[in-house]
């Protein structure tokens, strides 16, 4: 990563806000939120790839066919 990229702000790279994360009410964040995870969605699917998230302390994957499977620890 080149320093040009390090100084532009994670909400302008990611999520395409206006405004600093600290400064959006609850409903800009969760638009916000939703967008990006939209977008993570569409470039996983896009190859075949999962998305993983955590949940209630368990972590998960989900597949561009929908299914969504616990993954356990080894």
């Amino acid at each position: 990563m080149d320093m040009e990229q390090q100084r532009v702000p994670i909400f302008l790279r990611y999520g395409g806000a206006e405004k600093l994360t600290t400064e959006m009410t609850k409903d800009e964040l969760d638009q916000v939120s939703d967008s990006i995870l939209k977008r993570a969605k569409e470039k996983a699917f896009s190859k075949g790839r999962p998305i993983v998230f955590g949940e209630d302390g368990k972590v998960y994957a989900e597949w561009p066919d929908g299914r969504i499977e616990e993954i356990k620890a080894e």
